[in-house]
């Protein structure tokens, strides 16, 4: 009986070493996150972006895949595609979880600067009433000093976002003719603590960009 028990408790824990040992393959952690790469490459990164953790998709993927090292790794990633890394980014906001602030930050700006979601409402309403950050706007300034590297580099763009919903809405906003360096300029100065006035017009709206990267 007792040589019995033995071999069971032998066979228990080496098959408890072999699970520990499974779960830390890094060749089972690089499958595990090709596949959750897989799941977010199709994602409506709209939806992700204002739902967040109510969004369907996020909760599939949070249920599928719970770690977070995996979304961490996806975000660090710069040779990933863009939108998976955006993607994964939006599942860790979602947790209020993050990954490296100035990697994270070079996510959401290549996220902006791209439209990989196809609408400007969620990156804030700037100088108009109404939330001025938006939930992605307010993650690149709530990141900090990290993301101004990355915001930088958008000061130059000249790309029009202004995509908003609702006629009435869609209207006002079009006539402010918003770009992407608009947004980079905005979230800059909250992050600095400068002021930077509404200016209507583009050359003033120019002229004030210009100094407040000199400020940088």
């Amino acid at each position: 009986m007792t040589n019995f028990r033995l071999c069971v408790l032998l066979a228990l824990s080496t098959g408890c070493a072999s699970m520990k040992q499974n779960d830390s393959d890094p060749q089972h952690s690089s499958s595990k996150i090709e596949q959750l790469a897989a799941k977010l490459a199709p994602c409506d990164l709209a939806e992700m972006a204002m739902g967040l953790a109510s969004d369907p998709q996020v909760k599939s993927a949070s249920t599928e895949f719970p770690e977070t090292a995996l979304y961490v790794t996806l975000v660090e990633d710069p040779h990933r595609q863009d939108r998976v890394r955006f993607a994964a980014a939006l599942v860790l906001k979602s947790r209020a979880e993050t990954a490296d602030p100035q990697a994270t930050a070079q996510v959401f700006a290549t996220a902006l600067q791209k439209n990989l979601i196809g609408y400007a409402y969620p990156w804030g309403r700037l100088w108009a009433e109404g939330d001025p950050l938006g939930p992605l706007g307010a993650t690149l300034v709530a990141i900090g000093r990290p993301a101004v590297p990355a915001l930088a580099a958008l000061l130059g763009d000249t790309a029009p976002r202004d995509s908003y919903l609702g006629s009435e809405e869609a209207t006002e906003m079009a006539m402010r003719r918003y770009r992407v360096k608009d947004f980079a300029a905005f979230y800059l100065a909250r992050i600095i603590g400068v002021e930077l006035p509404w200016q209507p017009d583009l050359a003033n709206r120019d002229e004030a960009i210009a100094k407040l990267r000199a400020k940088l």
